[in-house]
């Protein structure tokens, strides 16, 4: 289950590592468990790796950089280590595949699932930039495992992130829950070059004018003190951020990001965020989520009822008895409101189906663990509420009506 964008198998990336060092030419190519892809844009994978590299991972010379990629996209990756190398710093490509993914959970015996994960913990001593490019995109190979088995599993990623968030290493993903493949194109209800070209737009797109709204949408968010957050489908949430930090995914960290560290040495591509954790136990109300994807499957009409922050009833017109298993193997802090977050990015448009966390516009709320929005919830288990069409009010002033932000 995915905690904002970074998943606990992100975390223990090493464990699926199958090569190392820059990736060279292979005599055959590997079964890599992925459909072909159908034909890509045009894309200069060299612009981009520059651009991830020197502005958004904000990469320095003697810096050890982390590359985690599938097969589908070693090009990128390679180009990534170049610019890497081109800024004095060092990269070390790790290899995954949704082959190996099944291979792992099929084989690899019960009795090692609370093993600490030894390898991804002596990578995250290691190194000072992590650079994922998701390599296993069908979220239904994880239901090979039982609820108890994928809640031991995520447990093992804790110990991971908390050092790297310790050692306030640098994490870019590049997916944001867009990055193309067949499972997640039929979800989302597009094509898969449709949303091969929307992934590779937001690669390559500038920046800058996210960066200036997000500062000003941080400005105002920092000043207020509640948020109501209202949908005609039933959606009534009040909540306290009095006091409480902004972060902001902008595409870029910043040199003062660094300084800051912690939550602020996180970015998600495309980018185009601003989030918050809420005051602890101020959530209350009712939150309905017309459509809630979990594993790729549909939950329609999840309805959560919340009080002093925490959900004290779930229910749904269909679907949530693929969740509710693993939802009842998850920790106590699974029922807390984590995270509120609002989309800023014009160019991604929110359909039918096509719902992301970077829609101008579009907030998403999170329940779980929170620690990236500057929370102290660690619980590995989480829901991400997409909610396209909410009115939001701070103060009493609205600052998205109806899925329009003002």
């Amino acid at each position: 289950m995915r905690m904002k964008k970074l998943t606990v198998a992100s975390a223990c990336a090493a464990a699926f590592v199958i090569g190392s060092a820059v990736v060279g030419a292979q005599p055959k190519a590997p079964d890599t468990g992925m459909k072909k892809m159908p034909p890509m844009p045009a894309v200069d994978f060299a612009a981009i790796a520059e651009k991830v590299v020197s502005k958004t991972a904000n990469v320095k010379e003697g810096e050890i950089v982390q590359i985690s990629t599938g097969p589908n996209d070693v090009a990128l990756a390679e180009e990534i280590a170049v610019a890497v190398r081109k800024r004095g710093a060092w990269p070390l490509i790790t290899l995954r595949s949704e082959s190996l993914a099944k291979k792992m959970l099929a084989n690899v015996p019960e009795k090692y699932d609370t093993q600490p994960a030894a390898l991804s913990l002596a990578l995250a001593k290691t190194v000072n930039v992590v650079i994922e490019i998701p390599a296993v995109r069908d979220p239904s190979i994880w239901a090979a495992l039982s609820p108890a088995r994928r809640a031991a599993q995520e447990k093992t990623g804790t110990p991971v992130m908390d050092l790297r968030f310790k050692r306030n290493v640098r994490v870019v993903e590049l997916g944001n829950g867009l990055a193309p493949s067949p499972s997640r194109a039929n979800v989302l209800g597009v094509t898969e070059a449709e949303l091969a070209k929307l992934y590779w737009d937001g690669l390559s797109a500038d920046y800058t004018p996210i960066e200036e709204k997000a500062t000003a949408l941080k400005a105002l968010l920092t000043k207020g003190g509640v948020l109501k957050i209202t949908h005609a489908n039933g959606t009534d949430l009040t909540m306290k951020i009095k006091g409480r930090k902004v972060f902001v995914s902008d595409g870029v960290i910043s040199d003062a990001d660094r300084k800051a560290g912690g939550a602020n040495v996180s970015a998600w591509l495309p980018a185009g965020e601003v989030y918050l954790a809420p005051v602890p136990g101020s959530v209350n109300g009712k939150v309905v989520d017309d459509r809630y994807l979990f594993d790729g499957k549909e939950v329609l009409g999840l309805t959560l009822d919340v009080k002093a922050g925490k959900i004290t009833n779930v229910s749904a017109k269909s679907g949530w008895e693929a969740v509710k298993p693993l939802y009842d193997a998850a920790g106590p802090g699974k029922v807390e409101i984590g995270a509120f977050d609002i989309g800023i990015n014009p160019a991604i448009k929110t359909t039918a189906k096509l719902e992301s966390f970077v829609s101008a516009g579009t907030v998403t709320l999170m329940t779980g663990n929170n620690v990236w929005a500057g929370g102290t919830n660690k619980e590995p288990f989480g829901m991400n509420l997409h909610l396209p069409g909410t009115t939001v009010l701070l103060d009493g002033k609205p600052i998205i009506e109806n899925g329009s932000l003002k």
